[in-house]
């Protein structure tokens, strides 16, 4: 099968070499897809889902806590999604990854196509002829190994972080939540602990299975702030195969420390994903409870990583932080400049499930001069020159940001809900945390009037 036989406009390699778990033991085809928030179905083809036979009240999944990886790797969901793929059909559970491509920016579908269709392409047909099964066990493992996270980050839910479920519940204590955190926190204990990082079943179908694994990627929560996380990827680490496997980590860079360092140093290398959203005290706003001078310490110690990895900013484009994403490119440039780190590059995200926090909140005119700002960086900062070695993809990154500032703002209908939902948000935080966001934001009240 050639790539002229795909419909490259729809086509996704993930389901064929990678699984995605979530920190509870359920899991996903991958980390950005929609709709599928309980988990693969035992009993179900995505075609059968709807509200009355996918719910967390009678959709039996696996979890692989308890479930082989073998059965659900090869299950009737998986068999039938990635003959859908094969077929070019459009998927709307895949709409997070074409909303992001239509933005301007890269997605989880082109960088997995990227890396790995070369390698799958040989394959595709004897997957087809098999109705969708692949003999492989997963190449390329995404893992969620819990929820914990020493942050509450405002693009984030309790769900997926200790921290703000624990500040969620003192709200909801004392009462002074909202009518929006304290269903966020409800979600959240409807889903139980997510701790799949303590399942001794589940590390050892891992580790059982590595000679077939090329690439690893652990998420959060804060993965260096949960220990048995840490414990697994050292674990994995002290193996034969640990050598020729490629990590990709997200962290909030404020953990990272000598021992993290010494594990990571095991691996092929990898990609080391900065969750950082602005400079300085702006940024202590918006992921509430970290320390810059944390972040700085962390990015220090990260240069005693080895060659084999590189540093990539995972900044998230939001609401309270696109109008001055200039100053933290300052702030990056110096850095880069100041360590001579040609390893270090520039990347761009977007918010999930939260469109009233999104960047189309924010009237497009005010926008227009963030990127003229952002244009004048351009032409003035030295990572983005010719002299400097890694210019292009700087480049690269910085278009990225540029398109997706340049996106249209939500029309009146579009934000006559989502209106209501900011303010209040804002307002609830203004008043639990007593610390003012309209006056740090003052953007907030333009864009959500």
């Amino acid at each position: 099968m050639n790539k002229e036989d795909l419909n490259m406009d729809r086509f996704c390699v993930v389901p064929f070499v990678q699984l995605n778990t979530r920190g509870k033991g359920d899991a996903r085809v991958c980390c950005s897809i929609d709709g599928l928030n309980y988990g693969i179905p035992k009993a179900l083809t995505l075609d059968q889902c709807n509200d009355e036979t996918y719910n967390g009240k009678t959709t039996e999944v696996y979890n692989l806590q308890n479930d082989d990886i073998s059965d659900l790797w090869n299950s009737d969901f998986m068999k039938d999604f990635r003959l859908k793929m094969l077929a070019g059909e459009y998927i709307p559970n895949c709409e997070f990854c074409y909303r992001m491509e239509n933005s301007g920016l890269s997605s989880k579908r082109l960088g997995k196509n990227r890396i790995f269709l070369e390698k799958a392409l040989p394959f595709l047909q004897d997957y087809a002829n098999a109705n969708g099964h692949v003999d492989k066990m997963p190449q390329w493992w995404e893992i969620r190994l819990s929820t914990k996270c020493n942050l509450s980050c405002i693009m984030c839910a309790p769900s997926l972080s200790t921290m703000m479920y624990k500040e969620y519940a003192k709200w909801k204590k004392q009462g002074i939540g909202s009518q929006y955190t304290d269903g966020a926190l409800a979600i959240a204990a409807d889903s139980g602990e997510e701790f799949l990082s303590k399942s001794e079943f589940f590390r050892d179908q891992v580790t059982s299975n590595l000679q077939h694994v090329l690439y690893m990627e652990f998420r959060g929560g804060e993965v260096f702030a949960d220990k048995e996380s840490i414990d697994f990827i050292e674990a994995i680490s002290h193996t034969e195969y640990a050598a020729g496997i490629t990590l990709d980590i997200s962290t909030n860079a404020t953990l990272l420390t000598d021992r993290v360092i010494t594990i990571l140093n095991r691996f092929k290398g990898g990609k080391l994903r900065l969750s950082i959203d602005a400079y300085k005290e702006d940024d202590e706003w918006i992921r509430y409870h970290t320390d810059w001078d944390a972040v700085m310490s962390s990015m220090d110690t990260m240069d005693n990583l080895h060659e084999g990895w590189i540093f990539l900013t995972q900044t998230t484009v939001q609401l309270l932080n696109c109008l001055t994403l200039d100053k933290l490119i300052v702030f990056f440039n110096d850095y880069i400049i100041a360590k001579q780190d040609k390893r270090f590059f520039l990347g761009f995200t977007s918010v999930r499930g939260k469109d009233w926090l999104r960047h189309e909140m924010v009237p497009l005119k005010l926008r227009e001069e963030a990127v003229a700002k952002l244009n004048e960086l351009r032409n003035t900062l030295p990572i983005f020159q010719k002299d400097w070695e890694t210019h292009g993809r700087m480049l690269y990154g910085l278009d990225q940001l540029v398109a997706v500032l340049s996106d249209a703002e939500y029309t009146t209908d579009q934000k006559q809900d989502l209106s209501h939902r900011a303010q209040s948000f804002f307002e609830t935080l203004t008043r639990v945390r007593k610390k003012d966001y309209f006056e740090r934001f003052p953007h907030i009240k333009e864009s959500v009037a």
